[in-house]
């Protein structure tokens, strides 16, 4: 992924992500979208601390976050978008990055001209993976 489109390649990836949860969650995901930002630690937040944290910030255009990562664009190695909250009139994706700073010095040698990678996930309840697996496609859940 270059710098020149990352907001065309987020732009489509938002679409993939909504669409991936209308199809897999029963909640009503809203094309009224922004977006916050997080950078993925090596020391891993619990869910609590995660979720007071990212409750604070405010959420924010496409071409806001963009600029942001645009910025920071050479230090990117990851780039994962989640929902994080889904209501019927909003839809909140939280965009995670990962900095090519926090990788392994011998690793870093071999990606640091690398463009960063992009991916979109759902996050499934743990109850989910707990079914057969034929069951697990076809239970709808709640994406928050």
């Amino acid at each position: 992924m270059k710098k020149e489109n990352l907001e065309q390649n987020l732009r489509k990836a938002t679409s993939s992500l909504l669409e991936m949860a209308r199809n897999s969650c029963w909640n009503e995901i809203s094309k009224n979208v922004s977006y916050i930002i997080s950078e993925i630690e090596n020391d891993i937040p619990n869910r609590t601390e995660r979720i007071n944290t990212n409750n604070k910030k405010k959420p924010k255009s496409l071409g806001k976050i963009t600029t942001e990562l645009k910025a920071s664009y050479e230090n990117l190695y990851d780039i994962n978008l989640y929902i994080y909250k889904s209501v019927k009139e909003r839809t909140i994706i939280e965009i995670q990055y990962y900095p090519k700073s926090s990788l392994k010095p011998d690793f870093y040698q071999t990606v640091k001209g690398n463009g960063p990678m992009l991916h979109y996930k759902i996050v499934k309840p743990p109850y989910i993976s707990k079914l057969p697996n034929s069951m697990e496609k076809e239970i709808k859940f709640d994406v928050n």
